[in-house]
């Protein structure tokens, strides 16, 4: 096996022979030995309205293909999206199928109910297609609340998939109460039957999750306390509920870093306990280690993204291809391209600049 020094210096020399003609992105999800080659390091909404802003002939993505293709919906005909590694998250627990979407969205019309369909950003290329010939629109973590007051100014019955949890966090912060959604009961052919269903809700949940995020209890939260009296508790705002209601702030994930950032400035928290992925808060640990301890809210290598963390071997692969002209990037189909670029070009006229948080 290469030893990681000699990966890291082709990857280093490669990097500065092609130049201007590549651009690495990455997410804040990826490991430090990655973050150190990325020209732009955000959360997936940051990352995907810089593509057609990028000089670059080639952007290397380094995220979850689901990432990596809805910045292909956005990139000019001159631009190629590469993937270091093809592959999509299994944080989701859940997660639907564009078939599924359209069986259920079939269902609800049958039963005299029209629902206008938001889509998270790491869902499938169908999914998004799917939700874009229904007038729907895609959303991320940092602008779902923006996007639900979109969708509501367009429909009074809105359907948001796949995450329960970000969805039922997020209707509470506008002041809905759980007598307003529902979290629905669904198989491989549409809405469970046989299951009474209080379908008139105005918001409806699909059933999915964040394996990661999903894991946080109540229990950590309050030993959390416990043991550093005074800390800070900051998580996801795909956790539970009642996770979040005990904590004191919780956001996506770019929120979360720019907590981090106001606590050790301020230097008024001795303990910062975070509540997302490992890498990312051991980043931040690192980061701040000299002003401000930070600790993730459970440490556990089930806790990382493995499925969204490239290797420095793939990085080096793809920019060898690249030098040797052999790189293929992100391919769509026509029809699928143009119904998904609705459901993202819709939230970006939706959010503006300003959505960048």
């Amino acid at each position: 096996m290469e030893d990681i020094l000699e990966i890291e210096a082709r990857i280093a020399a490669l990097k500065e022979h092609l130049g201007k003609r590549v651009c690495i992105v990455g997410h804040h999800y990826q490991r430090d030995d990655i973050v150190k080659f990325c020209d732009h390091v955000g959360d997936s909404l940051q990352l995907i309205q810089q593509i057609p802003h990028l000089a670059a002939e080639y952007i290397l993505f380094c995220g979850v293909s689901f990432m990596g293709e809805t910045a292909a919906l956005l990139a000019r005909k001159d631009q190629h999206i590469l993937l270091p590694v093809q592959q999509t998250s299994s944080r989701t627990v859940g997660l639907p199928t564009a078939r599924q979407l359209e069986a259920v969205l079939s269902d609800l019309r049958s039963r005299g109910h029209t629902f206008l369909p938001l889509v998270y950003v790491n869902s499938s290329i169908e999914l998004k297609a799917a939700t874009g010939r229904h007038g729907g629109a895609m959303c991320t973590s940092s602008n779902l609340r923006r996007m639900l007051q979109w969708a509501f100014r367009r429909s009074s019955h809105v359907l948001f998939l796949p995450d329960r949890n970000l969805g039922r966090n997020t209707a509470l912060q506008m002041g809905m109460t759980p007598e307003h959604w529902h979290v629905l009961e669904v198989d491989e052919q549409g809405l469970k039957q046989g299951v009474d269903q209080p379908l008139d809700r105005h918001l409806l949940l699909w059933p999915g999750y964040c394996g990661i995020h999903e894991a946080y209890t109540p229990s950590m939260v309050q030993d959390m306390r416990f043991a550093h009296p005074g800390c800070r508790i900051t998580v996801h705002s795909e956790a539970n509920p009642e996770v979040v209601a005990l904590a004191d702030a919780a956001g996506p994930t770019s929120f979360l870093i720019l907590d981090a950032q106001e606590a050790a400035k301020s230097g008024k928290t001795p303990v910062l306990v975070i509540g997302t992925e490992l890498n990312l808060v051991s980043r931040l640990r690192k980061k701040f280690m000299n002003v401000c301890t930070i600790r993730p809210l459970l440490d556990t290598q089930a806790q990382c993204d493995n499925t969204a963390i490239v290797e420095p071997a793939q990085l080096l692969s793809c920019l060898q291809d690249i030098e040797k002209g052999t790189a293929c990037g992100i391919s769509l189909t026509d029809e699928d391209k143009a119904a998904a670029t609705l459901s993202v070009t819709r939230m970006l006229e939706a959010c503006g600049p300003a959505s960048i948080r």
